[in-house]
């Protein structure tokens, strides 16, 4: 038998029956999907890896029969660029990976979800807040501008805000309402931790933080904090068994950022360089004035990350909270508060590891504007009035931020290379595809250089398996590769500006030209051929190039000479620095060859390679400083996920007064990129 709805209840849930608050709420989420939704392949003029990757990665899930590469099935994270650093938004992308792909459909899903953050503060300020103005959510949220902007793409970090705020909402239900509801706020914190890997350490201050303050209270039924805990201990089992079979993966995430937590600084150098960019991150001046910290891709031109206007409102709500922290409600927003920086001050803090903080931000915001509301009398007209002039304003802002940004926004920066904008997605792919139905005999090489991960978006917008090449027209200059009038270069403007100077090709033909959206060009199409008498030209070039070079290096107290295969990244020192985030990489040669002389004869045991994923072999030829005959030794893998150590071994300290390192890349011919991040001898 179906429970009796209370008859307050049901006349609440009418719509016949609603007062002024409820439209106004319902007439701010409508704004707000509005504000999200119109246009939303257009604005943000970006599409790039970060967003197709989450479908791209949903189709290879389907594709596998739901496992991972590995052959485990549903698995928690999923690689990407080297490091393991997605999860729930690939889940999240399992309809768009079925349906033609769609960056409407792959941003809608995202920002469908981001709904959860206007209506959770809006329910969690008229529930437990008791605050007579909680309607404003809605429209308080629709003119954030940081949020605004990230709202619209298919990131993974609005994703994990929107978990933590329902987090945060159903713990203020647990706290204040029903017991019961502890493991649903468990769920949603769970979420949250598994979205966006800043979180972990958001969700994981925050959590202790509300286990210490309100101790007392869980403790006080026990059935509920064993629920509680059964729901915890299911949520970790997965990162817990992650964390097991790839155990490296945390400090590789954090070595690919350059964080300087796991550099050779001091513990108390690390401790301060936390709490500096700790501090930073809740740094007024960050958020509501523009900066200079963030990509320009991820900024509102000419505004801060937080609107200006709410400022006082924000202060004012942190000084409502702060004398009133004895209350569960507001205490909680005073934790979410300071654990919000707790995961980007890993690194460094910049609005997309940051975007949390809009969360208690708009708490704070619209306690103050229920604070601000209290002072006046309560049988003033103002004081009714006002409320309605507060919704007013932040509608009209998030209709002009929504106007200017689809008008304006296309030429707010006018760098839409690499460093930049990244502009190109669907309006480049729609222009390749245009140019190969009307040309099927060209065969299209697409330059990687303007975008990050080019081939994941190629994947994105042309399907598997691709109909073009991914590649720019750098190999062409320097080894003599099969080019006629059938090849056509799709390539940037400084690809196109840089040509000429290599003298090595005539006949330069433009067949088209995309033009970026302040005007100028933006993507060449080209065909080409070489200039006669091309292939000595490359002869001369590359006996040059393949000369050793020579150094000297500081080992075991002592000057040695090494000579190695030239390089293309970084020089000779990274590989024996100690550290093991700074790589080399031959220009060229396969294998890489690094050959030691000892003045002094040092003994060694061991010789071990730091590797990528590449099928490798490492050789190892021992100069003996008794003069006796070279020894030699070797080892073998077909790669690692991450990158990990190929050692040989010598069984026993041998005393020598020289060494030859060779690396092979062993499933790659000549000419070859050979990686090592570190050679340690030992």
């Amino acid at each position: 038998m179906t429970p009796a709805i209370p008859s307050k209840q049901k006349k609440r849930l009418d719509p016949r029956h609603w007062g002024a608050e409820n439209w106004f709420f319902a007439a701010g989420l409508a704004l707000y999907l509005l504000t999200r939704f119109i246009q939303l392949d257009k604005f943000p003029i970006f599409f790039f890896t970060d967003e197709a990757v989450q479908t791209m990665s949903a189709v290879d899930l389907i594709a596998r029969g739901f496992k991972d590469t590995a052959g485990r099935l549903l698995p928690v994270y999923f690689e990407n660029g080297g490091q393991y650093n997605l999860s729930l938004s690939v889940y999240l992308q399992l309809l768009p990976a079925l349906l033609p792909r769609s960056v409407w459909l792959t941003r809608g899903i995202c920002a469908l979800v981001t709904l959860a953050v206007p209506l959770s503060i809006g329910l969690a300020l008229r529930d437990y807040f008791k605050a007579r103005a909680w309607w404003l959510a809605p429209v308080f949220a629709a003119a954030v501008p940081a949020w605004f902007l990230h709202s619209r793409t298919a990131f993974e970090t609005s994703l994990g805000a929107a978990m933590f705020s329902l987090f945060l909402y159903f713990y203020l239900g647990y706290r204040l309402k029903k017991r019961s509801l502890l493991p649903t706020a468990l769920i949603f914190g769970a979420l949250a931790f598994y979205a966006y890997s800043p979180l972990q350490a958001v969700v994981v201050l925050t959590g202790a933080a509300l286990l210490i303050v309100d101790w007392r209270y869980h403790w006080q039924d026990k059935r509920a904090l064993l629920a509680g805990l059964f729901v915890l201990a299911l949520a970790a089992l997965p990162y817990a068994l992650f964390r097991i079979t790839h155990p490296e993966a945390l400090t590789w995430h954090l070595t690919l950022l350059h964080s300087y937590w796991v550099s050779d600084a001091s513990l108390p150098a690390k401790i301060g360089a936390y709490l500096r960019s700790y501090l930073s991150g809740l740094d007024p001046r960050y958020w509501f004035f523009p900066n200079q910290i963030d990509l320009v891709r991820h900024q509102m031109k000419g505004m801060g990350h937080f609107p200006l206007l709410s400022l006082p409102l924000v202060l004012l709500g942190l000084a409502e909270a702060l004398r009133g922290w004895r209350e569960p409600a507001k205490r909680t927003i005073l934790i979410a508060l300071l654990a919000a920086p707790g995961g980007a001050a890993l690194v460094s803090p910049t609005i997309t590891r940051l975007l949390v903080m809009i969360v208690p931000l708009c708490f704070l915001a619209l306690i103050g504007t229920e604070t601000a509301l209290a002072l006046l009398n309560p049988q003033s007209r103002l004081r009714k009035l006002l409320p309605s002039v507060f919704w007013a304003v932040w509608a009209v802002l998030s209709a002009f931020m929504t106007y200017d940004a689809l008008k304006n926004g296309p030429t707010w920066f006018e760098n839409y290379g690499m460093y930049g904008m990244q502009w190109g997605g669907k309006t480049l792919f729609d222009e390749i595809k245009a140019f190969a139905r009307e040309n099927p005999e060209k065969n299209i090489s697409l330059s990687p250089n303007w975008a990050n991960g080019t081939d994941v978006i190629a994947r994105y917008f042309l399907g598997d398996p691709l109909p073009i090449t991914v590649g720019d027209i750098a190999p062409y200059t320097l080894y003599e590769l099969p080019l006629d009038k059938t090849r056509v270069f799709v390539m940037t403007p400084e690809e196109f500006d840089w040509l000429p100077k290599t003298g090595k090709f005539t006949d330069v033909e433009v067949l088209k030209v995309l033009p970026y959206p302040n005007g100028k060009p933006g993507f060449y199409f080209i065909s080409l051929r070489y200039v006669d008498g091309i292939a000595d030209v490359f002869a001369k070039e590359q006996a040059e190039r393949r000369k050793p070079k020579s150094a000297q290096l500081e080992l075991f107290g002592q000057q040695a000479r090494v000579q190695y295969s030239p390089l293309d990244i970084n020089d000779i020192y990274q590989a024996f620095d100690g550290d093991s985030s700074t790589l080399i990489r031959t220009f060229e040669a396969n294998p890489l060859v690094i050959s030691l002389e000892f003045p002094q004869p040092v003994a060694l045991s061991r010789v071990t390679a730091l590797i990528g994923n590449a099928a490798s072999r490492l050789e190892v030829e021992l100069t003996p400083a008794d003069g006796s005959e070279a020894a030699r030794f070797s080892a073998e893998t077909g790669g690692f996920a991450q990158v990990s150590p190929l050692s040989v071994e010598f069984g026993e300290p041998r005393s020598l007064t020289g060494l030859r390192v060779s690396l092979w890349n062993v499933n790659d011919g000549e000419p070859a990129h050979v990686h090592l991040w570190e050679l340690i001898l030992e």
